[in-house]
């Protein structure tokens, strides 16, 4: 009788209801908020980026967060979301024409003259090398430029059709922007309270949440930013077309620490040696080194010191499948998650494996 009245005592058939009704709840807010996802992470993400702006901003407006938390929201708009949609704009244009040129090289055959007019002698020596017999390399550009093509008609006929959409998201990311600036220190200090473990221990998550956000923005987003920047700026420099989508794709690639923005302006300075500028050629290939990759190297250790100890394997397998698993907000969550499987693993073995 003991152990039935134990079994359905009020504490335990409480704590039953009681969770049973707060999953559910979750699972419900979980469904109500999934269509508003997308623009809610990019609006926490924002704030958490220039949290250190907001700070000081706070502090000179005397800790009025209403007032602070909508001159930030002003600032964020001008500072980050409108020059990004700008370059949003232009990078769908330049998206166009060069699925026009593509489009047109490959069905009206100007890609053979395109083709013969390359530095011939060169390519003929290449293709004849004997390691290389019996592959079709022109065929094989030809159906890359022509995959090319197709996948940029796909992307921007997305883009033209979520338009309102994605002016819907805006408004919505402005919104819970303000929130986000004025009540979001509570927001997180309320879920990280929720968790059952130690005060220690939670402080060590807070601790891991933070410092890999930062690291991650400040030492992978910022430093891939620059080096696309900076690919762009030499390919208008030295006149290789369509420099804002390659300096995008160059921003794209230098997320990940295998290649990186090499792998656009190396074949950029290719390019151009192959179409009779051997001089731009080499220009273009010395800014690539000195004003793109070789910062990297010193960039990284200064940006993202020790506040992240992420191995160059697990970064390079977190953003991976992070962008799989995610899309583009994975490369923020893939190494976020990583980070707490370790923490979570280091505090299973304190916890429970050692006893």
């Amino acid at each position: 009788m003991t152990g039935h009245s134990q079994l359905f005592s009020r504490d335990t058939l409480f704590g039953a209801v009681f969770f049973g009704l707060f999953i559910y709840l979750l699972y419900l807010a979980a469904r109500i908020a999934s269509p508003l996802m997308s623009p809610l992470l990019w609006a926490a993400i924002l704030a958490l980026a220039l949290r250190p702006l907001h700070v000081r901003l706070l502090r000179r407006m005397k800790e009025r967060r209403g007032l602070a938390a909508a001159a930030m929201t002003v600032l964020t708009f001008f500072l980050v979301i409108g020059p990004a949609v700008t370059v949003l704009v232009m990078l769908t244009a330049q998206a166009i024409d060069l699925y026009q040129w593509s489009g047109d090289l490959v069905q009206s055959g100007r890609i053979t003259e395109f083709w013969n007019r390359i530095n011939a002698a060169y390519i003929n020596k290449v293709l004849t090398h004997p390691a290389l017999k019996g592959i079709d390399i022109k065929g094989m550009i030809m159906k890359a430029v022509g995959n090319l093509s197709s996948e940029l008609a796909g992307q921007i006929g997305g883009l033209v059709k979520n338009s309102l959409v994605f002016v819907i998201d805006l408004a919505i990311m402005l919104v819970a922007l303000f929130f986000f600036y004025r009540d979001g220190e509570r927001y997180y200090n309320t879920l990280i309270g929720l968790l059952p473990f130690s005060q220690r221990h939670k402080e060590a998550i807070s601790n891991k949440i933070t410092s890999t956000f930062s690291a991650v923005i400040y030492g992978v987003f910022l430093i891939a930013l620059f080096q696309g920047v900076m690919t762009g700026i030499g390919f208008l420099l030295f006149h290789v077309p369509f420099a804002i989508f390659w300096g995008f794709l160059a921003t794209v690639l230098a997320l990940f620490p295998v290649g990186g923005a090499a792998l656009v302006w190396l074949p950029g300075a290719v390019y151009l040696y192959l179409t009779g500028s051997p001089s731009s050629a080499v220009m273009l290939a010395l800014w690539g080194a000195l004003f793109v990759s070789l910062p990297d190297n010193f960039l990284k250790p200064l940006l993202i010191g020790r506040r992240a100890n992420i191995s160059t394997f697990i970064l390079f397998v977190a953003l991976l499948g992070g962008v799989q698993a995610f899309g583009f907000l994975g490369l923020l969550f893939g190494p976020l998650v990583a980070t707490l499987v370790t923490l979570f693993i280091q505090i299973y073995h304190e916890e429970f494996a050692e006893q």
